[in-house]
């Protein structure tokens, strides 16, 4: 076959009879188009396929007078010879190049249609086959990409490669749908248009040469190693890529392209300055889109003024800078920040406050400890931070890094060569250590050289020490003293770095600082760096609280782990996040950033040591031994615990040794006030105030307050006192702690704590102290007391809850169970393997039955005891019984009242009758007045605690109605009360009104009913004996 029959077969084959029938609007059969191309179609320029564009076709051959040439023919015959692009996307000659060889005599577009689509040949190096088939045409094997956005992809805004945005270019440079985006572009669109909001092709160009190519075609083609956007940084992104779980399936493509491809898979920031998932929390209304967060912020969101980063505030920087207020703020600011005084945020809101710092902060005498920990000192890898901004003053510093008995680099960073220069003459005299220097920019102090210049070799030590040439302009020479102090504090002799190094070989250490400069301690603040540090730890998924203790080590000049402060070195700060050097005294990131220090090593899970400044050992302070006392005031997140997340009141402690040794009680309890509390609160402190008498001088008390902070019209009990959580422990005082902020502080317990719970979740944060005390003291806590006054577990019926709840009652051997009442004992006996424990037989409370005016007549009154957050006192039984009994006898319960108390609530949630009146929740004195007059009362409760409401209506000479549950039959322990054991609205209802008509046959019934019970009833109780034996087993635990 000849060449010219070879392209006339092709030609028949690659007629696109249906592309060509709808381009001119035909309605025949193939033949009957054909004929229509050869006699109309051709002479009119008409194509016969989607891939050739005859009139392009003719302009680059060159073709003056086309109206007796078949272009399409002309292309198959001549076109392949000369290599000449069929149309404006297909590059026929780099097509032959890449794919068929020069030698071929095929057109590059026949052996593209016919084999070279399904193989993934690409038709243009700015069309992707592959990546457009995976992206649009998932399920559609049989279709060629690049046909398809010929035909219709290109109008629906599909992108011919990933840095090709076909809607965005359209919107932009306002193209009709019908113009092909890309032959735009390619064809001098380029020249001075972008082809996505990521690529600036004037940065590109003024950073490489193009040869010839648009800039796309250049960065996609030949592996351009300049990031085409000032907000992806090829170095940042690069590392996080990385460690992506996708990054082999995507190292080959540009860096831009991986990072698209990456970011549809999960959230990877491009740039420092940017935080995607920062954008979305600040951006809820896009959360539900499914857009990336970058791309969002650089099509429309930088427009729009929205913030990119916590650490970058556009605004302000509009502000700064109003005439560029039609640029991209972000970008604007990082292409111009290091030739400009531009601040990257607004200065920090200036408080003053003086910070004491607490009483409970630990100091150590590094020369009176004596540590546990095994060394290796020869094999750690140290490094000196120096950061020499003044370099007169090197000597000052090789003299002091000499006193360093162990082998170390010295990492010098300084803003000038010539500074470089005269520190490295000086080190090379004089240091006993190897050294390394960097020239850095003079932004961010000596912070930024350390945790970015130097992140890299940082991450690398074992230790690590920061120093700085500190001076002053504004202290009159008091910074020279200052840091004459911090370098001796840290430097001063080898047998000081020995026992610093010493120090930090413990495992529970992450830093050493000194203890503040005299001078200075008084002067410890925010400034105008909260908001700043607080960004910085949210950044970190932490939250810093305005109150929370503010220590740091001032002058920031200390040693530490690096791993104490991964948090801070995962930040990926840049220079760009740091101010610009104005000679600011206060509020910039690297001051918020030193006041931060010791949050970061919290963050690690590790503590922070306070030496004081010289080696003399202080008589004052005794011998340390064993694990050197740290300190930690922040309660991280993992300090916390998951649970609160759902369950606020499970929110765990951040529990720091006491050192003091005397035996305490302590009673965790969710609130105190008895203005709020309820009867189970009562009897917690009830028990806990006897069996504190009862233990007498030799034990300390304390009550922590978990859920409710205490009021400030809160009185304690007799002898005990509110103090701080943060104030020091001091034997022989009793006191109430508020613990419910626990979130922004740690609680202190001694190693002699003995814990008293009082519901199931202050017994799940026993647990939770009991395994921190034992960590603490390396030894096993005591037991804990657990009042247990109901089975709590039961108010979440199958649930995570339930789970949680069950949990405190499976480990008997943790614990001394006391319950309320020998019939939830006898439950929990039946069903838990709990032998050992205690009954508290409760008496009425005194000060209900001093409000009991007994004999008291009668009226028609029935009580109902009621609380509909507590699903448990089956409120919406209480309302349907009420219309139940209605119902069936109307003239009976006419002139009666139903009363419903115990918690205050809008009548609007009962829904059968509206019969009921809301009292909601009485005075003591009310309720013992209401219940004087009440005939009947019904309280029903699905638990097996007996409650106390029936028992004191019973008491008050009521006929009381309530229910059975399980081995709970509390008919048994009065006359007054009878309970049903199926809850039949119509069955209960009967019953109600047959206790009516009893009450009405004989007015005064109730006050003649008998207890059978022998306790609660005229206050009778075994409260003495109880407290009795507690207090024995509380002696035997405190003498373990």
């Amino acid at each position: 076959m000849t060449l010219f029959d070879r392209q006339m077969t092709a030609k028949m084959a690659h007629f696109d009879f249906h592309w060509y029938a709808k381009q001119n609007n035909l309605s025949l059969g193939n033949d009957r188009i054909l004929s229509h191309y050869n006699e109309i179609g051709r002479h009119r320029g008409s194509s016969p396929t989607p891939y050739f564009d005859a009139g392009w076709y003719a302009t680059i051959a060159k073709l003056a007078d086309t109206h007796d040439i078949d272009l399409f023919d002309h292309c198959l015959l001549h076109g392949a010879q000369d290599v000449l692009d069929p149309h404006p996307l297909f590059n026929a000659k780099w097509y032959q190049w890449s794919y068929i060889g020069a030698e071929t005599a095929i057109h590059p577009l026949t052996h593209y249609i016919e084999t070279g689509w399904r193989r993934g040949h690409n038709p243009h190096p700015l069309f992707w086959g592959r990546w457009y088939r995976d992206e649009y045409l998932k399920d559609a094997d049989h279709i060629d990409p690049f046909y398809h956005f010929l035909t219709e992809g290109h109008e629906a805004g599909c992108r011919p490669n990933p840095l090709f945005d076909t809607a965005w270019y359209r919107e932009t440079y306002r193209l009709g749908r019908s113009e092909n985006c890309l032959v735009d572009y390619i064809y001098g669109g380029h020249l001075t248009r972008d082809p996505h909001p990521y690529f600036d092709s004037d940065r590109y160009r003024r950073a490489t040469t193009c040869e010839g190519l648009s800039p796309l075609e250049h960065y996609l083609t030949k592996g351009s190693e300049v990031s085409p956007c000032a907000a992806f940084d090829l170095g940042f992104f690069a590392a996080a890529a990385r460690r992506h779980r996708m990054f082999d399936a995507v190292k080959d493509l540009p860096p831009l392209v991986q990072f698209i491809v990456l970011s549809k898979t999960g959230p990877i920031d491009p740039h420092p300055l940017f935080s995607g998932k920062f954008y979305l929390e600040a951006n809820r209304n896009i959360r539900t889109a499914i857009v990336d967060p970058f791309y969002h912020y650089m099509r429309s969101g930088a427009r729009e003024g929205r913030q990119p980063h916590p650490l970058f505030e556009p605004d302000f920087y509009w502000e700064q800078y109003p005439d560029r207020r039609d640029r991209n703020p972000l970008v604007d600011y990082l292409e111009r920040f290091a030739d400009t005084t531009a601040l990257p945020r607004r200065p920090g809101r200036i408080d003053t406050t003086a910070k004491p710092l607490p009483s409970t902060r630990t100091i150590v005498n590094l020369a009176r400890w004596r540590g546990t920990a095994d060394r290796h000192d020869n094999a750690l890898k140290i490094g000196v931070f120096a950061h020499i901004y003044y370099s007169d003053l090197s000597d000052y510093v090789v003299s002091h890094t000499n006193n360093i008995p162990y082998n170390c680099t010295i990492y010098i960073s300084t803003t000038t060569f010539r500074d470089a220069a005269l520190i490295n003459e000086t080190f090379t005299k004089a240091s006993s250590h190897p050294f390394v220097i960097r020239v850095v920019p003079n932004r961010g102090r000596d912070i930024a050289p350390l945790v970015v210049a130097y992140r890299d070799i940082l991450r690398d030590c074992d230790y690590a020490l920061h120093i700085h040439t500190k001076k002053s302009k504004h202290y009159d020479g008091g910074f020279d003293r200052w840091r004459d102090y911090l370098f001796e504090a840290n430097l001063g002799s080898p047998d000081l770095v020995r026992a610093i190094v010493h120090a930090l070989a413990e495992p529970h250490v992450g830093a050493v600082a000194p203890e503040h400069f005299g001078p200075i301690k008084p002067l410890i603040q925010w400034g105008g760096n909260f908001e700043t540090a607080r960004t910085l730890l949210a950044l970190c998924g932490e939250t810093l609280a305005a109150d929370a203790t503010l220590d740091f080590p001032s002058g920031s000049m200390f040693w530490f782990k690096p791993k104490a402060m991964a948090k801070l070195l995962d930040l990926g700060l840049d220079t760009c996040h740091f101010d610009p050097e104005l000679g600011q005294v206060d509020g910039t990131l690297a001051h918020a950033i030193e006041r931060s220090f010791f949050s970061f090593v919290e963050m690690a899970g590790l503590d922070w040591v306070v030496q004081d400044a010289g080696l003399e050992p202080d008589p004052a302070r005794p011998q340390v031994e064993g694990r050197i006392p740290g300190n930690r005031f922040l309660p991280t997140d993992r300090d916390l615990g998951l649970t609160r997340a759902y369950y606020p009141e499970c929110t765990e402690y951040l529990v720091r040794p006491s050192p003091v040794s005397r035996p305490r009680l302590n009673l965790l309890i969710p609130l105190i006030d008895r203005n709020k509390g309820y009867a189970g609160i009562a009897t917690a402190l009830q028990v806990f105030t006897e069996l504190v008498a009862a233990l007498g001088p030799d034990f300390d008390a304390r009550i922590i307050v978990t859920d409710v902070s205490i009021g400030g019209h809160f009185v304690p009990p007799p002898s005990f006192e509110v103090a701080s959580a943060l104030e020091a422990d001091i034997a022989g005082r009793n006191t109430v702690v508020d613990a419910s902020r626990r979130y922004t502080h740690p609680v202190f317990f001694r190693e002699t704590d003995i814990l008293f719970a009082t519901a199931w979740w202050t017994a799940s944060g026993a647990m939770s102290i009991r395994a921190q005390q034992e960590a603490l003291f390396s030894r096993k806590p005591a037991k804990f007391l657990y009042l247990v006054q109901d089975f709590e577990c039961g108010f979440y019926p199958w649930s995570t809850k339930y789970a949680l709840a069950e949990r405190t009652y499976r480990d008997p051997d943790a614990m001394i169970p006391v319950f309320n009442t020998g019939i939830l004992a006898e439950f929990f006996h039946e069903r838990y393997a709990i032998r050992n424990g205690h009954v508290l037989n409760p008496g009425i409370s005194a000060g209900i039955d001093r409000h009991i005016a007994r004999g008291t007549e009668k009226e028609r009154i029935v009580m109902l005891y009621a609380r509909p957050h507590a699903e448990r006192n089956c409120l919406h039984f209480l309302d349907m019984l009420v219309r139940t009994a209605i119902d069936a006898d109307p003239g009976f319960w006419s002139d009666w009242r139903f009363v419903a108390i115990g918690e205050d609530f809008d009548p609007g949630l009962l829904r059968c009758t509206d019969r009921i009146e809301v009292q909601g929740r009485l005075s003591l004195e009310e309720y013992g007045h209401l219940a004087s007059r009440a005939a009947l009362g019904v309280s029903l409760m699905l638990s097996p605690h007996p409650s106390y409401p029936p028992l004191e209506m019973a008491n008050a000479g009521a006929l009381v109605l309530t229910n059975t549950y399980d081995n709970k039959d509390i008919g048994e322990l009065h006359d007054n009360i009878t309970s049903f054991e199926t809850f039949d609205l119509d069955a209960v209802s009967g019953m109600l009104h047959a206790m009516a008509r009893r009450w009405l046959a004989t007015p005064d019934i109730g006050w003649h009913g008998t207890d059978r019970a022998g306790w609660f009833f005229g206050g009778r109780t075994n409260l003495p004996s109880l407290v009795h034996a507690l207090r024995e087993e509380v002696r035997h635990l405190a003498a373990r």
